[in-house]
């Protein structure tokens, strides 16, 4: 195994891969600041639009771990930023929660509760029948339909709970209508604004997760190097089943160390 030692950056899922619900993964995070201790950069990278990077940020450090807001990106940064430059000016019906939905407004997006040029759909931890409703109106008159990333379940204890994947079904079923654009992991929208903020090579670049339908593909879709980890949804057996093949499987993130 070799390579490791040429990446320069290394973007983390967290549950999973740093920590299991409030339970940081032994020695995750004291992986992380031996890498920043050598040079290597660090951006926490999760598809989870429910959370803003301050709530995140404040979860690291209970962890023990330092991190800046600027250390974390999430599908909901990616959606605000591909809203205000990609869509600038139009109008958006907005599912997400509340403490989201106000990131939204603060970052100038005009969100309409008729008449949408785009439907946007986040992690809404608050969904009601009316929003979803207003949802599938807008996308029957032929709005554009745009996600912030496909996980069909976000986990939790005791068991994993509806995430955007599982709300595209239900529209689906109801619309007929899959999607125009998802932005966040595996997709390209995401990758291509990091790439464009670290002004690196994309196999400068290594994805490391637990998920290989979203962390994995994701390195694989846009050039990365990609790093499974054991510690969290993908089992060795998964694995073994899966057409997905990583360029590197760990059992937990601190055996990054062995191949530096």
């Amino acid at each position: 195994m070799n390579g490791i030692e040429k990446i320069k950056l290394f973007l983390m899922d967290m549950d999973g891969t740093v920590y299991v619900g409030d339970e940081k993964i032994a020695g995750a995070m004291e992986a992380l600041e031996t890498l920043k201790s050598k040079g290597k950069k660090v951006l926490f990278l999760t598809n989870n639009s429910s959370k803003t990077a301050a709530a995140y940020v404040r979860k690291l450090a209970k962890m023990g771990y330092p991190a800046a807001e600027e250390d974390v990106y999430s599908s909901l940064d990616a959606t605000v930023r591909f809203l205000r430059e990609e869509r600038k000016g139009k109008k958006v019906l907005l599912l997400a929660n509340s403490v989201v939905y106000k990131e939204f407004e603060e970052a100038g997006i005009p969100l309409v509760s008729e008449g949408a040029d785009v439907v946007l759909v986040c992690f809404d931890t608050e969904l009601t029948y009316a929003k979803i409703t207003a949802a599938c109106n807008a996308i029957f008159s032929g709005a554009e339909y745009v996600v912030s990333h496909p996980d069909l379940v976000c986990p939790a204890n005791p068991h994993p709970v509806p995430d955007v994947g599982s709300f595209m079904a239900l529209i689906e079923a109801v619309t007929g209508r899959a999607p125009d654009l998802i932005i966040g992991k595996p997709y390209e929208t995401m990758a291509r604004y990091i790439i464009e903020r670290y002004g690196l090579l994309p196999e400068e670049i290594a994805m490391c997760g637990d998920r290989l339908y979203t962390d994995i593909k994701f390195a694989i879709n846009n050039g990365m190097k990609s790093i499974l980890v054991l510690t969290g949804e993908t089992t060795k057996e998964m694995l073994e089943a899966s057409d997905v093949r990583p360029d590197y499987v760990f059992d937990t993130f601190s055996d990054v160390l062995k191949y530096l």
